[in-house]
C-alpha cells in the first residue's frame, strides 16, 4: 500500500472538483481512498508516501482510437480531402508498413509521455501486438478486418479467427482483445456478419470507422461518386454498388456495443441513433486534415500518424480547444477545457468499459502526474491544457510505466 499526494488533484469524477493538497491510497493496483493528503497520512501511518509539490494529479489519459502500425508515416500520404488521402494510402502503405518497429516504439513512448495509460489500438496486421504486450499500457486490442470481396471470405474468416484465438489466450488485467470492422465501404457483408458473430460470442467491443467522409456518405446513400471508381481501379469491379446502406450497416451492429469513429457526416438524428448503439469518437486533427471538420468533443482520440502529425493526446486536445474557440466565440474557455479533459478520461473510460478515467475509490489506480504550478484555481482546466507538456509520473494498475 502507498500514498501519493500532489499540490492539486483533478479527480475528473461526476462533478468537476479541484482538490488542493490531495492524496490517493493505492492498494493492490486499486484506489482504496481519495482525500486530503495529511489526513490520509495520519490514517495510514505505516504506509509509504510521497508528496509532489507544484504538481497536478489526474486519472491517466485514454487514447480511444489509435493506429500504431502506420507510425512510420511522415510525408508518404497526402491530405486535403479523403479521396486524395486514400489514393495515397493505397499507393504507399506497403512502404510505410515496412521496418516500422522503431516508429511504433516511438509512438508508444509518446503515449506515455503525454500521460496516456490506456489505448484502444486498431491493428490491421497485428504488427504492433508484441510491442503493446510489452508496453505496460492498458490495451484494448482491436483486430481490424478489411475485405471488400466476398470471394475471399474463407481466407478472411480463417485469418481473423486465428488472430483472435491467439489474443484471447493472452487476455489479462492490462490486455483485452477486441474487433474492428474497418468501414462499411471496405468490407463485404459475409465477413462483416462473421466478425459481428465473433464479437457477440466472446462479448467483445467492436470499433468501426463510420461516415468519415462525404465520399462515404455519397456511396452508402446513392451508390455513386468516388468509390465507384475506387472499386473499378483497385478491384476491377465494373459498376460496383455499395455492400451496405447506412441503415443496413447500423442494423448489423444493433446488438453489440460499438465505437463509431469520426461520424463527421452523420446528422443530428443519426448521431442520436449511434449514441443509443454505442459511442462516437472524434479525432480532431485527422478529421480536419481529411474533411475540414473537427467532430464532437465528447470523446477525443489521436488516430494514427497516417492522418496526423503525431499521436500526442495533449496536442490533440490543445488543437480541439483552439478550433472550437474559433468556431464559437461565445464559448466559455474554462467550461470547454473541462469538457476536453473529460473527453480523454471519464468519457473514454465509460465508452471502452474500463474501470478507470476518474480518481475515486474502487477504480483502477491509473494515474498521471504533471509538474505544473498553479497561481490560481478558477482557470485550472484551461491552464492545464495550454501548459502541460510531459508527464512526470504515470501509473497503470498502481505500477509505474514511464
Amino acid at each position: 500500500m502507498k500514498l501519493i499526494g500532489t499540490s492539486i488533484m483533478l479527480p475528473c469524477d461526476e462533478t468537476w472538483e479541484v482538490v488542493e493538497h490531495g492524496g490517493i491510497i493505492i492498494d493492490s493496483g486499486m484506489i482504496k481512498e481519495v482525500g486530503d493528503f495529511n489526513s490520509l497520512r495520519q490514517k495510514y501511518s505505516n504506509c509509504d508516501f510521497v508528496f509532489y509539490k507544484n504538481h497536478v494529479m489526474l486519472p491517466a489519459f485514454i487514447n480511444s482510437h489509435i493506429h500504431f502500425e502506420f507510425s512510420k508515416n511522415d510525408t508518404s500520404f497526402c491530405y486535403g480531402d479523403f479521396d486524395i488521402w486514400l489514393d495515397s494510402v493505397m499507393a504507399n502503405r506497403g512502404e510505410v508498413l515496412k521496418h516500422n518497429t522503431q516508429a511504433m516504439q516511438q509512438a508508444i513512448r509518446t503515449q506515455k509521455r503525454s500521460g496516456v495509460g490506456s489505448v484502444c489500438a486498431i491493428s490491421s496486421y497485428d504488427l504492433d501486438l508484441e510491442l503493446l504486450l510489452d508496453s505496460k499500457l492498458k490495451v484494448i486490442y482491436c483486430h481490424e478486418v478489411l475485405g471488400a470481396m466476398e470471394s475471399d471470405f474463407t481466407q478472411q474468416a480463417l485469418n481473423i479467427s486465428n488472430r483472435l484465438e491467439k489474443t484471447l489466450s493472452l487476455k489479462n488485467a492490462t490486455f483485452t482483445p477486441a474487433l474492428a470492422l474497418h468501414a462499411p465501404y471496405s468490407i463485404n457483408p459475409k465477413i462483416a456478419h462473421y466478425v459481428v458473430e465473433l464479437a457477440m460470442r466472446y462479448n467483445l467491443l467492436l470499433s468501426t470507422h463510420f461516415l468519415e467522409s462525404r465520399q462515404e456518405l455519397e456511396w452508402l446513400s446513392e451508390n455513386a461518386g468516388y468509390f465507384k471508381e475506387f472499386y473499378a481501379k483497385n478491384f476491377q469491379v465494373k459498376d460496383a454498388k455499395a455492400h451496405f446502406s447506412i441503415d443496413s450497416f447500423l442494423d448489423l451492429l444493433s446488438d453489440i456495443n460499438t465505437l463509431f469513429v469520426h461520424c463527421l457526416h452523420a446528422d443530428s438524428n443519426l448521431k442520436e441513433r449511434l449514441l443509443k448503439q454505442g459511442s462516437i469518437i472524434s479525432c480532431p486533427r485527422s478529421n480536419l486534415l481529411l474533411q475540414g471538420k473537427m467532430g464532437l468533443n465528447h470523446i477525443i482520440a489521436t488516430d494514427g500518424k497516417s492522418s496526423n502529425a503525431d499521436v500526442d493526446i495533449l496536442e490533440e486536445i490543445r488543437y480541439a480547444l483552439f478550433v472550437t474557440l474559433s468556431q464559437d466565440k461565445a464559448q466559455d474557455i474554462e467550461s470547454l477545457s473541462k469538457d476536453l479533459i473529460y473527453a480523454i478520461t471519464r468519457n473514454s473510460a465509460k465508452a471502452l468499459g474500463l474501470n478507470n478515467g476518474s480518481l475515486k475509490a474502487g477504480k483502477c489506480a491509473d494515474i498521471v502526474l504533471f509538474k505544473l504550478p498553479f497561481s490560481r484555481l478558477d482557470n485550472i482546466a484551461q491552464s492545464f491544457i495550454l501548459h502541460a507538456k510531459q508527464a512526470a509520473r504515470l501509473l497503470v494498475n498502481g505500477n509505474d510505466v514511464l
